[in-house]
């Protein structure tokens, strides 16, 4: 019998499926080796960043930056006019102070003129100013004292939370500070961030398929600090 037709000493026929996972297991150690001589993900800002909160990379990483070390809260500027970046002050208005639509400086792009101060005693309207807006009710611009029968409000078409107005001038502020070794966004970022949700009813646009609220951009300023 020719020896080539006997099913004895005939190999068997191969079984690509058990190949490639062979092949798949020798490679696994190299690929393994590979991707964990990379820095992880979550030690770098990336997991703070608009994009990282919709992947889901914001969720607490003990190997990872703590999102709420990046910056100070709207309290932290408030407080104090000492603590402000250069850039948000010192110009020729409002005795130092600039007003909310204009700050920040140098940055190209401008805050939606969203509030205004209400005069109560005779309806005079007047624009708001930065820290106006970090306390939450028109101030003094040199020493930070409430004014007598002033109130600080949205205009009309703009979303009434005033919060959300402290949250984007703290978190530009950090930005300005620290953007981008320890600030996951720049100032610019955050303005057009802020523009974008603060009409009414508006969307930012986070990802390709992503957007958020004026709510969801507040929560993203407020995970930013403690």
């Amino acid at each position: 019998m020719d020896p080539r037709h006997d099913p004895k000493l005939t190999p068997p026929p191969v079984d690509e499926t058990r190949r490639r996972l062979a092949k798949a297991g020798l490679a696994a150690p190299a690929v393994l080796g590979v991707l964990a001589s990379r820095p992880v993900l979550g030690q770098s800002l990336h997991n703070c960043t608009p994009s990282g909160h919709i992947s889901g990379f914001a969720s607490p990483n003990p190997n990872g930056t703590i999102c709420s070390n990046s910056g100070q809260p709207p309290s932290y500027y408030a407080g104090n006019k000492g603590n402000w970046p250069v850039g948000t002050y010192f110009i020729n208005n409002n005795g130092g102070v600039r007003l909310f639509r204009n700050a920040p400086a140098t940055l190209g792009v401008l805050f939606a003129d969203a509030y205004q101060r209400r005069n109560t005693s005779n309806g005079n309207l007047n624009p708001a100013t930065v820290w106006d807006v970090l306390k939450g009710f028109p101030v003094n611009s040199t020493t930070g004292a409430p004014l007598a029968n002033q109130v600080l409000e949205a205009k009309s078409g703009f979303d009434t939370d005033l919060s959300l107005g402290a949250e984007a001038v703290a978190a530009v502020m950090n930005a300005l500070k620290n953007y981008p070794s320890g600030f996951p966004i720049s100032p610019q970022m955050v303005v057009k961030m802020f523009n974008n949700v603060v009409v009414s009813g508006g969307l930012d646009p986070v990802t390709s398929t992503a957007t958020w609220n004026a709510a969801e951009v507040k929560a993203y300023f407020q995970s930013l600090h403690t």
